[in-house]
């Protein structure tokens, strides 16, 4: 069980989650697969579904191209349970704001990304 307090993990979740913002680790098969779930599932802000294999090559790619960062704020918690937890937050890149929402599994006292889903906000 995670005895961290919901300001602690709130912190660590967002901490995690900015790591896969982060082009070194998105570039990084090695270190983004760290970041995420054995049985990871996307929905994409695109509306495309992603695997945790296709997410892995789709941020390398996305890193190799070297476009603008992304920015993010408005990071809520919410626990599930003591090993699962809700985070959302707000995206802003090339003018674009998303809304987001990251379920995180821990297992064997580590955090990992088990779904993501992007959706557009209205203007």
């Amino acid at each position: 069980m995670d005895a961290m307090s919901d300001s602690d993990l709130a912190a660590h979740l967002r901490q995690l989650e900015e790591r896969l913002h982060d082009p070194q680790v998105r570039g990084s098969a090695l270190l983004s697969g760290e970041l995420l779930d054995a049985g990871f599932t996307e929905f994409g802000s695109s509306g495309a579904v992603y695997t945790r294999a296709g997410i892995i090559a789709a941020l390398v790619v996305e890193a190799a191209e070297a476009g603008p960062a992304v920015r993010s704020e408005n990071y809520r918690l919410t626990r599930l349970s003591e090993t699962v937890a809700l985070l959302t937050y707000e995206t802003t890149r090339k003018n674009r704001r998303v809304l987001r929402s990251s379920i995180w599994r821990c297992t064997k006292g580590q955090w990992r990304m088990a779904f993501h889903q992007g959706t557009p906000m209205k203007e």
